[in-house]
This record gives C-alpha cells, structure tokens and sequence, in this order.
C-alpha cells in the first residue's frame, strides 16, 4: 500500500483509499438502511428511545389515531418499536429499531411488515440485536460480520445487503468516485451490457477516446473494465467504470462496482481535477486493486 493511502473497511470488503480523502458511507442490511448515531450512554439511549415511541404515540392530527403498537425489548440493551405504517389501515407493520454495540447506536427501520410476520420480524431483530460489536479504534476488524463504521453486524445471515462509499477527494473537487456493493441477481458483465452504447458513444462524441476496455480482473474477483476520456474546450473529462457481476445471492461474492468521473461543471480547467491521464490511471489503479473480501468475512 502506498504510504499516503490507509485500508478502510466496508460491509465485508477491504478498499484502500487516501489518507487525506473525505469518506461519506451508506449501508443496506435485508434492504433497509442502517443509520449510525452519535455515540450514548444509558440515560441518551433511554431518552433517544422514549423521543420516537412519545412521536408515534402522538397522532398526526386530531382525527387519526396512536400509530404506536408495542414496545420490544431486544437482546444487548437494544430496542424495537412496532407502529402502524398507515394508521387509517391496521395490517401492514414498520419497525424502529435502536441497535446497541457497545457506546455507539444503530437507528434501522423496517417498512412494510404484514401483521402475520410480526413474530418473524422480532425474531429477525433478535437474532441481530444479539451480533453488534463496536470495533476498538484504529483496529480493521476480524471474523464475520458487515462492517458499518466503526462497529460490525458479526453475522453471516443470508440477505440483500449493501453498501456505498463516495471518495472525496482532498484538492479533486472536480472528482467524483464511488465504489459500492449489493447481494442480489448477478447481471451480464460490463462489458457484454455497455458495448454496443459505447461504441456509439465513441462515434458521436468529438474527442472522446477508449483508453481501456477489456477484463479486469483482481485477485479471485472477475470483472471488466471500460474507461473512456475526452478533451473538449481544453478541459479533459473522464468516464472509467469497472464492474465484478458477482455471483446470485453471495455474501462472499456480491456485485462490486467503481466509477470515477470528471464532467461538465463550473470549473473551467483541470486544476480540480487530474493534471494528466497518467495521474487518473495511477489512482484509479491503486484504489481497484486493493478492493478485496476481509479475511473470513463470511
């Protein structure tokens, strides 16, 4: 790894990234998002608690009813709150849920619940509630799990989850780059999708030039890569993508996707930006070739 780069770990992958990058992350667990909250002790928790179940107990307006239905106690201090999706319609439940791992809280919320899989649902929350660990400072974290931040769901359970991690980097305003990852249907590769869009691309656009199209592959994960770029009013833009389609419904081998892209924008030059093709390929190449499973994640 070079010197001026740090590992970062995300769901069950490792990518290494700049040290002085802006990281802004997302994660997807059984595809309803998981939100990190400000770290609390007992008295924070129990008030962040009792805040949303008083917000449900409270009726919109003075026709509707409570759509508060029960408070659960979960495993690990960790809490759940069943509520009406839609007041007017009692069949259809939602879930507040305030995981616990050690001082640092996860908010996940649950839509959509028909009444006859309530059971189902606590047993599911349960079964997580039990498996949130907070991760010591400055540790990359080990065994099972999906990482989200600094605290890991050290668990294996069969699901769709996901996660997006956006790059930002220091003086590269001009930069957008993501790399991200779903558990689902493994779609054709990249390249069988965008071949016949590219080459029309390549024929209407002035300046526009393929630099890579091919396989790409990284360590065990196969995948393509197709990076275009094109110069046009003396500003160099940029569209790399690379792709792993994964395999269906793998936890260990989920759809893994980078994009860097300079577009359009207000900034006239490419000072923001990369000063040179060979400084685009050079981080972009660092960065895809680090992404790989953590140890045992699965």
């Amino acid at each position: 790894m070079k010197p001026d780069w740090k590992t970062h770990a995300i769901g069950r992958h490792l990518v290494d990234v700049p040290a002085s990058a802006q990281l802004v992350e997302s994660w997807d667990y059984d595809k309803d998002s998981l939100e990190l909250l400000a770290p609390s002790d007992d008295k924070q928790f129990s008030e962040l608690v009792s805040r949303r179940e008083a917000q449900l107990k409270t009726p919109a307006d003075k026709s509707a009813k409570p759509s508060f239905v029960e408070r659960v106690a979960l495993s690990n201090g960790s809490v759940t709150l069943f509520s009406w999706s839609l007041t007017e319609a009692e069949g259809i439940y939602m879930t507040d849920t305030f995981f616990r791992a050690g001082s640092r809280v996860i908010q996940y919320r649950k839509d959509a619940i028909p009444v006859a899989n309530k059971e189902k649902a606590t047993t599911f929350l349960k079964r997580c509630s039990e498996k949130w660990r907070e991760i010591p400072k400055d540790q990359l974290p080990e065994g099972i799990g999906f990482v989200v931040s600094n605290t890991i769901l050290a668990d294996d359970f069969p699901n769709y989850e996901s996660w997006r991690l956006l790059i930002k980097l220091e003086g590269k305003p001009d930069v957008t780059l993501e790399v991200s990852s779903f558990v689902g249907v493994a779609e054709e590769g990249l390249r069988q999708r965008a071949g016949g869009i590219l080459a029309r691309m390549l024929g209407m656009a002035a300046g526009l030039s393929q630099l890579r199209n091919h396989a790409r592959p990284v360590g065990p994960i196969q995948a393509d890569e197709i990076l275009v770029a094109g110069t046009q009013n003396g500003k160099r833009g940029y569209g790399f993508k690379w792709e792993a389609p994964g395999k269906s419904y793998s936890l260990a081998e989920p759809n893994l996707n980078v994009s860097l892209e300079v577009r359009e924008s207000a900034y006239a030059t490419n000072r923001e930006s990369f000063s040179s093709d060979d400084e685009a390929l050079e981080l972009w190449d660092t960065l895809v070739n680090s992404i790989r499973l953590r140890p045992r994640a699965v």
